[in-house]
């Protein structure tokens, strides 16, 4: 418009007319008016942008901070470092001279300060009333507060040494799983400007993620405990251990020497080195013999299932043929048979039963299983005894794997010991293998033992690399089997029973 009027009063002053001289003129000032308004403009706007600008600095500043407590919590420090620095980052995200942590104590009546800086440092360890300080009317409220007078502000607490050092507050109230646990607080801004909304809104984030940290921090204190105590616990194990251990071996030592010698002449006695025997006599000096070498062959079980928990036993391999091994066990034990009027049968496969194994392992096992057949099968009962070549599922040997973990069909020998007595309940067949446990352990239950038998030979079978196992049927009967594999158990098997 003032260019129009401009170019119209010069077309006019030209022609020496008046008006134009005027035209000429109220352009000029009309144009003098624009660039003014342009120039106030463009200061506004640029005055706006440098504010967005010092708005935006801000806010990085602040997602910088609050990303770098974030990384701090989370890198799991101690609890102390992290509330210091909690302290530290409210007190610079909202420009205030002092920043301070509280935690709640004494059961919720009281605020500790545990962590803080500036002025307020000075007030380290104190004990806050909750019901009697800005601080606790937070966390009861659990509100979010601002007082900019704390000095006039009927709910502050003053402690001595405090007055006019703290003068306005922003707090906010920190909860774990609904509990109140304590507060983050800051105090004076430094431009003396009071706390806003949004520098509670601030505060309430750093909160949130403070509660993370502290949840976080809490759960590693207590995985630390426990891990603690699960070394602990494991050392004391391990001590329980070696002095059962040596109380065994003492004991064993200390138990075996009368033992044998009582062993030694109730076997002299009744060939009658001593004499002839009336048969009272002989009666008595058999029954002292059979319950000696009962009792030592309880105390060799022990020794036994000491030795394999230190991984002490090794295994004396050779060849053995399972056959011979059976025919001997048979005869070891048919005295149990006799004393009972028991039948016992066998039946083994004409084919060649030799495998690799500790044979005197292989009799005690089928001692330990023949005994308990004939223990809980009843007078005139039925044993039955039964071995067969196969191929069954057994880890593969280490050698040609570098792995004995992976199950693979081996050549193996299959054995077998039936009874016919009470049998086992389903829920008790858990229980068969387990050291010092019995499927009937109270004080009037027919067959006495101590529990270690099926134990020794379930660890028996293992270091030979092969399997146990029972079938039952309560009322009828059980058969206890087991599978060996004919090459030997797997070298690492050895090698950690040496070890």
């Amino acid at each position: 418009m003032a260019i129009i009027i401009a170019w119209l009063g010069l077309w006019l002053f030209r022609q020496n007319d008046a008006v134009g001289l005027l035209l000429t003129s109220v352009a000029t000032l009309l144009t003098l008016v624009t660039f003014r308004h342009l120039k106030e403009l463009s200061e506004a706007q640029q005055e706006s942008l440098r504010q967005s600008l010092i708005q935006s600095d801000r806010r990085n500043r602040e997602l910088e901070r609050l990303r770098h407590l974030a990384g701090t919590l989370l890198a799991g420090a101690d609890l102390d470092g992290l509330m210091k620095e909690v302290a530290h980052t409210a007190s610079e995200l909202l420009e205030a001279e002092s920043g301070g942590v509280t935690l709640v104590v004494e059961e919720g009546r009281f605020l500790r300060v545990v962590a803080a800086c500036g002025p307020l440092e000075a007030f380290m360890g104190l004990l806050v009333p909750m019901d009697e300080s800005l601080l606790g009317w937070a966390v009861t409220q659990d509100s979010s507060m601002v007082s900019d007078d704390m000095s006039a502000d009927p709910r502050s607490y003053h402690p001595p040494g405090m007055s006019g050092k703290l003068k306005s507050a922003a707090i906010i109230p920190l909860h774990s799983a609904g509990v109140p646990i304590g507060t983050v607080s800051v105090y004076n801004r430094r431009d003396g400007r009071p706390f806003s909304d949004h520098d509670l809104r601030l505060l309430q984030i750093l909160g949130d993620q403070v509660v993370v940290g502290l949840d976080r921090v809490s759960v590693l204190e207590e995985s630390r405990r426990n891990e603690l105590a699960l070394r602990t616990k494991n050392v004391e194990l391990q001590r329980a251990t070696q002095l059962k251990n040596e109380f065994l071996a003492n004991m064993s030592h200390e138990l075996r020497t009368p033992l044998n010698a009582i062993i030694g002449f109730s076997d002299l006695m009744l060939e009658g080195g001593t004499g002839e025997l009336s048969a009272q006599q002989r009666e008595f000096t058999e029954a002292v013999l059979r319950n000696g070498k009962h009792l030592l062959s309880l105390i060799n079980s022990a020794l036994d299932l000491s030795k394999i928990e230190a991984g002490r036993m090794t295994l004396s391999l050779g060849v053995t043929d399972i056959r011979e091994a059976i025919v001997d066990a048979v005869a070891d034990t048919a005295s149990l048979r006799t004393a009972k009027r028991q039948e016992c049968t066998l039946e083994l496969e004409p084919a060649s039963l030799t495998i690799v194994a500790d044979g005197g392992r292989i009799r005690q096992i089928l001692f330990n299983l023949l005994s308990n057949a004939s223990k809980f099968t009843p007078e005139n009962g039925k044993i039955s005894l039964a071995a067969v070549r196969t191929r069954a599922p057994l880890p593969q040997p280490a050698e040609r794997t570098g792995d004995g973990s992976r199950l693979v069909p081996r050549d193996a020998v299959w054995v077998s010991v039936a009874d016919e007595g009470i049998g086992i309940k389903r829920e008790d067949m858990p229980k068969l293998f387990q050291e010092f446990s019995q499927v009937d352990s109270s004080p009037s239950r027919r067959a006495q033992g101590t529990g270690l038998g099926l134990a020794l030979c379930k660890n028996f079978v293992e270091m030979h690399g092969g399997t146990i196992g029972a079938d039952s049927v309560f009322g009828k009967g059980t058969a206890f089997w087991f599978l060996l594999p004919a090459e030997g158990p797997l070298r690492r098997t050895i090698a950690a029973e040496r070890a």
